[in-house]
């Protein structure tokens, strides 16, 4: 009888030691599966604000690039407006010329009229 109850206490001991190793075993299985899903999710924080890293690098660029042709089209612009005013001052200094020419053979003309 005595034997019987040693047993039956030794095995609710041994019961209870391998309740206690499976819940220390799940608990430390909870810990590793927590680690896992944190350093994945880092992970993926790591890769988004690279994402976005890039994603502003690239707009910046377009933004840089824009801002190159605008200022590419302004000095296009105003050389073309330079182009166009020195145009128009040779015109008048041609149409000057042509002027003085039309004048003088006016000149000499009415000369040849008053000598004869």
């Amino acid at each position: 009888r005595q034997a019987q109850i040693q047993a039956q206490n030794a095995k609710k001991a041994a019961q209870k030691e391998e309740a206690r190793k499976a819940e220390a075993a799940r608990r430390q299985a909870q810990i590793e599966a927590d680690q896992a899903k944190k350093a994945a999710q880092e992970e993926e924080a790591k890769k988004a604000a690279s994402l976005a890293a890039r994603r502003q690098a690239q707009i910046q660029a377009e933004k840089t690039k824009k801002a190159s042709q605008k200022e590419e089209a302004k000095k296009a612009e105003a050389a073309r407006q330079q182009a166009q005013i020195e145009a128009a001052q040779a015109k008048k200094l041609a149409q000057e010329e042509e002027d003085k020419k039309t004048a003088a053979l006016a000149a000499r003309k009415q000369a040849q009229i008053e000598a004869a």
